[in-house]
């Protein structure tokens, strides 16, 4: 169910250039716009994936195929991170843009699209603008283990209450007067809705030190637990021992940084401890996040799933409830030290991407350029990628027989897991 080097998929997909800057494109097709469930229906519940700690949902384009969008709470604008998928005469496309985001490489260019339809199931919306990237992203294809096209976000949340439901891996789209909040849904959180995103005070313990009402950004297009900007100006430090870690992958390249546990955080009545956290360089972080000094760090879908959760930006507050078994699961990191990529026509072939020094991975002897064929005697061919992390967490001290291939020569190697932080 779960990615284990989980971070970056919500920084590679937090992209930096002003609010609005699609909407100043003022030419529009005749028709209605605006977000609506069609057949005047007062809900609509949508089946997603859930890969990689990222939530996944079908959405149509021009009358496109079904494509496969990230639901985001950090994105402003649709973004389309593969032109390839749509008919380029149904776009009328206009500013030409440089964006920006996570990692110390180069920005990319993209392109603003207006007057486009867009669906999902029974949602529908008219004259929408996009952002089209220039050229083809496909990283978070390869983190997700099947192909991801665009990412979705705010425009959905503002529109409707949205409740994610991790457990039967469904989203509910309300009608926000149709929706009516009782105790029985959950503990009813104030959120700021800010710049487009959602922002919770939580108070949060780290190394025995009390840190109340720190802000965090909800972030469904994180894959992480819990991340923290500890060089924000509440001068947070981290707690003791962390370990230096590739956080992942951004949109403009590495982003690096550091993991260890805080004593808890706490969330309406929920106090989940010894908790996962995060803590980027500010290099490939904190000196590019537009919002920086509006948060302390974000909560991601590795938290949230322990949830389920509604958001209703209009009466700005979020309810969770809690999935009791997996209240009691404990956070973990990745266990192997291996990070692993999707390839091949149909995602379902697995390279290792990176092997941690001195971590169980590199001890059996694995390298970067790998391909795993066998995990325990059984074929990755018949998993998608999470549930190769999943048995890569089955515990520490459980070995795994896996087998791989190199230079065209397959071979065994005992992989012994090992708890690191």
């Amino acid at each position: 169910m779960k990615r284990i080097k989980w971070l970056i998929l919500a920084l590679i997909i937090q992209l930096y250039f002003p609010t609005g800057v699609i909407a100043v494109d003022k030419e529009k097709k005749e028709g209605p716009s605006g977000f609506f469930l069609t057949e005047n229906r007062k809900h609509d519940r949508i089946p997603f994936k859930f890969r990689s700690n990222l939530i996944i949902v079908p959405i149509q384009i021009n009358g496109s195929d079904t494509l496969n969008f990230i639901l985001d709470t950090g994105v402003a604008h649709t973004i389309i991170l593969d032109p390839t998928t749509l008919d380029k005469s149904k776009l009328d496309l206009k500013r030409r843009l440089m964006i920006g985001g996570m990692g110390e490489g180069k920005m990319i260019s993209a392109h603003t699209a207006i007057g486009n339809s867009l669906s999902m199931q029974h949602m529908q919306v008219n004259q929408h603008n996009m952002l089209i990237l220039d050229e083809p992203l496909t990283m978070l294809s390869a983190y997700a283990g099947m192909p991801v096209h665009g990412i979705i976000g705010y425009e959905i949340f503002d529109s409707f209450v949205v409740t994610l439901d991790f457990d039967r891996k469904e989203l509910t789209l309300t009608t926000p007067s149709k929706y009516q909040y009782n105790a029985k849904k959950g503990d009813k959180l104030p959120i700021l809705i800010h710049n487009t995103k959602p922002y919770l005070g939580a108070d949060t313990r780290i190394s025995g030190k009390d840190y109340n009402g720190l802000r965090y950004m909800i972030d469904t297009g994180a894959g992480n637990a819990l991340l923290i900007d500890h060089s924000s100006k509440k001068e947070i430090p981290m707690p003791t021992p962390v370990i230096q870690s590739r956080e992942g992958l951004g949109l403009n390249g590495a982003v690096k940084g550091s993991m260890g546990r805080i004593d808890g955080i706490k969330l309406g009545t929920y106090d989940l401890k010894n908790v996962l956290a995060s803590f980027p360089d500010s290099l490939a972080f904190g000196l590019k996040m537009a919002d920086r000094d509006d948060r302390q760090g974000s909560i991601g879908c590795e938290l949230l799933r322990r949830f389920k959760v509604t958001f209703n930006y209009r009466r700005h507050y979020m309810v969770i409830k809690p999935v009791k078994s997996r209240l009691k699961e404990r956070f973990e990191y990745n266990m192997s030290g291996l990070d692993i990529l999707a390839a091949g026509e149909n995602l379902d072939t697995y390279f290792i991407d990176h092997v941690n020094e001195n971590s169980p991975g590199a001890k059996a002897g694995l390298k970067k350029g790998d391909q795993i064929l066998y995990i325990d005697g059984t074929s990755v061919k018949d998993m998608n990628i999470s549930e190769v992390y999943q048995l890569m967490k089955k515990g520490n001290g459980k070995s795994l027989d896996v087998m791989v291939i190199r230079d065209k020569k397959s071979f065994f190697a005992m992989l012994k897991l090992q708890r690191i932080i």
